[in-house]
């Protein structure tokens, strides 16, 4: 079986980046008609460049988290500058969860968390596209693993 790599989908982040272009534009078109007057209004300008900056910190974030399924193992991985990582067996599998906010059900994504026997905190990785089928992949190799 080909490893399946879940990833973070940077859907909502491409909204908000779509949000501060409009914004960036109708600022400057606002302040163009305007001979760029008052100067005062050029702090507008701080606002999409504030949404900008943390959509890019948000993006770095999402790439740099994965679960990876694969064979009997699920490894998940997390950090940019330091990495952690941590591998699941798939026969200790408990519990595979699937929640979904009304935005993410419009977008098309959820949140996954995955419990292992013996574990306290699920592993949890957000707005994944098509969480439902990559839960049951997951559910299904989890019972493929237990089978002798």
């Amino acid at each position: 079986m080909k490893p399946l790599v879940i990833k973070s989908t940077a859907k909502a982040v491409m909204g908000w980046l779509l949000l501060s272009t409009v914004l960036l534009l109708g600022i400057a078109y606002y302040l163009a008609t305007r001979n760029w007057e008052p100067k005062a209004l050029l702090g507008l300008f701080l606002f999409p460049l504030g949404i900008d900056l943390w959509a890019v910190l948000r993006l770095v974030q999402l790439q740099n988290r994965q679960m990876t399924l694969s064979g009997d193992t699920l490894r998940f991985e997390q950090g940019v500058l330091s990495k952690s990582q941590r591998t699941l067996m798939l026969a200790k599998v408990e519990d595979v969860r699937v929640e979904q906010s009304l935005g993410q059900r419009i977008l098309g994504v959820g949140n996954l968390a995955v419990l292992a026997t013996g574990d306290s905190a699920p592993l949890r990785l957000d707005n994944i596209d098509n969480a439902r089928g990559v839960a049951d992949r997951i559910l299904n190799a989890a019972q493929a693993a237990r089978k002798p």
